[in-house]
Formats: structure tokens, C-alpha cells, sequence
């Protein structure tokens, strides 16, 4: 009899295992889990989630997997694949430990049209709660094929970490957009705040897609809520790159640290190798929804001239090597956009150099009526040019414009407006003592002052066709005015008797 009862208890208890086993199928791969997780990501987001489809299982691991979630209204967020396994044993505890994170085939469209939660809102119950849940360890977060859509551009990001405590490890993260393609590996603090310090190296880096996946991976404000004032994040990349290009010029050994918070952006320093020179600076950009505000503090040393003059398309009309400095700030969707927009002040010198084209001692050799033959090629030597300049609407203003040569010496101001190249200078032209002694003619008497001659002078034309000519008028003006004064001084000095011994 007691065999049978035994026997008749172990029976039902199968049934009800099956029948419960039964109910948990039905819940893990039915609608219960998706709509149960719809509601619950919906809260914590603060937007409208749905989810595709669901699909749970208990052995050997608890796990769940996800299809088409998507969040937003618009549509911001569109995961493909989610895949999240977990410990049975923390579970029942309400611990996530030793977890499994996998997300693959997705997309996120930068900015994002809401703020996330701040670290601390799960979207469940108070920490006293029986129904909250800590999430204690995460040993694998793998991403594939994110595709993250920031500023215009197009990144793809994979990445291999895990989270331990207060800290993710990021173990690889790879991201590519045209011909940009980094890896990166570091380590991100989450508490108090986000802090990310990761080292970045990289063949070959575009500035623009750097400040683009900058922009779309830097900690925004979270979402406030009355009892926290959350500090905001940052970060901090040290980057290095065997080439790069940057606003549309190629340079070499690209290092620079960045650091990205909210919206801003800043490369400080930043240092590359260009036209076989060198640049130093500091790039701060705030990220505008829809544009970029930029400001550059540059220093250039040593750059050679003909290489800029043929990059600019001016080749063969100037050489020698370029060191300034300057601070401008621009506007516009890319960096190169920023730059083109630029506004700001700098400075210039040029040093041991040729001026190709403009001819300056054929011009005054002309104009004092030497025959053409005597006038030499159009080809002038200099020791240095220094110019103080302002950039406004793509126009450079040298308000302080110098040259300094052997045979001539200009002093003055002038423009260049960079889309059509056209000069426009006004100059005093200076010749050496010793060309000013060979003149020999009456007109030169007239221009003289002191030992050299000084000559008005115009200069025109365009950067790859330059001309100076000698504004005669004011030359026969000015040496008229020379005359004069040179004759009332002999005149007043004929009627002052002469100091007595």
C-alpha cells in the first residue's frame, strides 16, 4: 500500500514538472518575455521600445535572445541581434554575475534625440527591493558590425570587453569609415563618472572621421533626476597614426591627445609632419547639432614654400621655408568646412627664398629707362618676408608687410584673396644703396631719400601671374615734395649767417 501511495506522489509530481515546464515554454517563447521586456526597456529609456521577437531558454544557462529592437520615435536605435546570457545560481539571488553580452548587424543614427538615463536608473525598484537587480559582472560584451551614423559619415565599430565592478575593460575596439581605420584598447570607469582612458593607434586616420566618432561616442549630460546632478564624462584618447589627412592635406606621424566631453572636443596638442616641415597646435571644437564650431591654435615651423605653392596650385613661383603662428576660429559641417569659414590673426616669416615671377629689379630697372636688356630676369633673390595678417570671408589682410633683399627692401600692406588668388598690395620699394647709385638720372635725384632710392609701388595680378608696377604719379608727387624741401633747406640755409668762431 505504501509502494503505491510512493509511487502515486512520484507520479504527480512528474506531471506537475512537465505541466510547469510546459507553462515556462510557453512564457519563455511566447509574447509573455517580449512584451514584459518591451515595458521595462520603454521605462528605463524613457522612449518608445519594441522588440521583434524573443526567444529564452533556462539550460545550461539562462539566456535570452532578441531580434529588431528598436527605440526612439524617430527610430534611432536598431539592434538586429541581442544576445544576453547569464549564472543560474546569482539569478535566483537577483544578481546578474558572470554574464554574456553579444550585439551584431546594428545601427545607431548620432545624435541621439534623447538623453540616456544616468548610471544609477535601472528602470527597477530601490536597491531594498526584491524585485531590483544588481548587476554584478558582465565576462564577455562583444560587438559586431555596429554601424554608428555621426556628422554624415558612416562608422563601423566592433569591439571585445568586459565589466568587472565599477570598470569596463576594454580589451579591442576597432572602428573604420573611409579611409580611416583605428584600434583602440583601455579602460573606462563608470562610477562617479564615466572616465575612459584609452590608447589609439592607427595607419591612417581622416580628422574629420575622428572628431565624427569622437562626437558620436562622447558622454552626453544623462538624464537629471530630482535626487542626482550627475557629474559628466569624458574621454581620453591618445592617438597615433602613421599618416593622416586633415582638411584635405596629407601629413605624417599624426599624435595628439584627445578628449571628448558633452559636446566638446578638443586635440591638445596635436602635432603632425607636413610639407616637409613641422605644425604644433590645439584643436577645440564644440559639436553643434547640424555644425561645428572650431578654433585652431597653430604654430608651423620649416615648411617648405614650393611644396605649399604646389599644393595650392601655384607651383613654381616662390621658395624658401615658412614659420608662423595664429589662432582662427570657423564654422561649417566638417573641419575643412570650419577652416574654409575661418576668421583670426597670425603671423608669417619666410626666409631665404625666391620670388619666381614678380620681378621687382627688372620693374625699377625699366622704369628708370634702362634698356630691356639691362634689365635682368624676373627672378628676385630674398633674405626674408615677415607679414602680420588677419583672415576674414577667406581674405588675408597683411597690415604689416616686409621684404628684405640684397637689392631691395619693400615696406607695406596688401591682400590676398584665397578663391581667386588675386593680390593687391601697396608698396615702398627700397632699393640698395648700390643700385641707388647706379641710377644716374634726375628722376632718381628726385625719388631719393638719403642714400636709396624709395619708389611707390602697386602690386596685382594673381599668386601664379604677380606684378609689381611703379606708381609714377605718386613717384613724381613725392620727389617733387623731396625737391622742394631740398631747396628751401639751401635757400634758408644761404640767409642764416654762418656760427662765429
Amino acid at each position: 500500500m505504501l509502494r503505491r501511495v510512493l509511487l502515486l506522489a512520484v507520479g504527480v509530481l512528474l506531471v506537475l514538472a512537465v505541466a510547469l515546464a510546459a507553462a515556462a515554454y510557453w512564457f519563455l517563447s511566447g509574447d509573455g518575455v517580449r512584451v514584459a521586456l518591451e515595458s521595462q526597456a520603454t521605462k528605463w529609456l524613457g522612449q518608445r521600445v519594441t522588440i521583434g521577437a524573443a526567444s529564452a531558454r533556462i539550460f545550461p544557462r539562462p539566456a535570452i535572445t532578441l531580434r529588431d529592437v528598436r527605440a526612439g520615435d524617430p527610430v534611432r536605435i536598431m539592434l538586429a541581434e541581442v544576445q544576453l546570457s547569464t549564472g543560474l545560481k546569482p539569478l535566483w539571488s537577483h544578481r546578474v554575475e558572470d554574464a554574456e553580452v553579444s550585439v551584431a548587424d546594428s545601427r545607431v543614427d548620432m545624435p541621439l534625440a534623447f538623453p540616456l538615463p544616468a548610471p544609477d536608473e535601472r528602470g527597477a525598484a530601490p536597491a531594498s527591493s526584491s524585485d531590483s537587480v544588481q548587476v554584478v559582472s558582465i565576462r564577455t560584451i562583444k560587438l559586431r558590425n555596429i554601424t554608428v551614423a555621426s556628422r554624415g559619415r558612416q562608422i563601423t565599430v566592433s569591439a571585445d570587453s568586459s565589466l568587472s565592478s565599477a570598470h569596463l575593460n576594454l580589451d579591442r575596439f576597432t572602428a573604420a569609415s573611409g579611409k580611416t581605420s583605428l584600434e583602440a584598447s583601455g579602460l573606462v570607469q563608470l562610477t562617479p563618472r564615466l572616465d575612459a582612458q584609452l590608447d589609439v593607434k592607427a595607419n591612417h586616420v581622416d580628422v574629420d572621421d575622428l572628431i565624427a566618432l569622437a562626437d558620436a561616442f562622447a558622454p552626453r549630460a544623462p538624464r537629471r533626476t530630482a535626487a542626482s546632478t550627475p557629474l559628466p564624462g569624458r574621454i581620453v584618447a591618445r592617438v597615433s597614426a602613421e599618416t593622416a589627412r586633415a582638411s584635405g592635406v596629407d601629413v605624417r606621424d599624426f599624435a595628439t591627445t584627445m578628449v571628448a566631453q558633452g559636446n566638446r572636443i578638443t586635440l591638445s596638442p596635436a602635432s603632425f609632419q607636413l610639407f616637409g616641415g613641422s605644425y604644433h597646435g590645439v584643436l577645440d571644437v564644440d559639436a553643434e547639432p547640424g555644425a561645428l564650431r572650431a578654433t585652431f591654435r597653430a604654430q608651423i615651423a620649416d615648411l617648405d614654400v614650393a611644396q605649399l605653392a604646389a599644393f595650392g596650385g601655384v607651383a613654381d613661383t616662390i621658395t624658401g621655408r615658412l614659420s608662423g603662428s595664429g589662432t582662427f576660429t570657423g564654422r561649417g559641417a566638417t573641419v575643412g568646412d570650419a577652416i574654409a569659414a575661418a576668421t583670426g590673426e597670425g603671423k608669417v616669416s619666410i626666409v631665404n627664398g625666391v620670388l619666381k615671377r614678380l620681378g621687382l629689379v627688372r620693374t625699377v630697372v625699366l622704369f628708370f629707362g634702362r634698356p630691356a636688356q639691362d634689365a635682368g630676369a624676373s627672378t628676385d633673390n630674398f633674405e626674408r618676408i615677415d607679414a602680420s595678417f588677419a583672415l576674414v570671408r577667406q581674405v588675408i589682410a597683411a597690415s604689416a608687410l616686409s621684404l628684405h633683399s640684397s637689392d631691395v627692401d619693400l615696406v607695406g600692406q596688401g591682400t590676398l584673396t584665397i578663391p581667386t588668388k588675386a593680390l593687391d598690395g601697396q608698396m615702398d620699394l627700397s632699393l640698395s644703396e648700390a643700385l641707388s647709385a647706379r641710377a644716374g638720372t634726375d628722376l632718381a635725384r628726385f625719388t631719393r631719400e638719403g642714400n636709396r632710392i624709395l619708389l611707390p609701388a602697386v602690386i596685382g595680378g594673381t599668386l601664379d601671374a604677380p606684378h609689381v608696377t611703379i606708381d609714377a604719379g605718386a613717384a613724381v608727387r613725392r620727389g617733387l615734395r623731396n625737391e622742394v624741401q631740398r631747396r628751401l633747406k639751401d635757400i634758408l640755409g644761404g640767409l642764416v649767417p654762418a656760427p662765429l668762431d
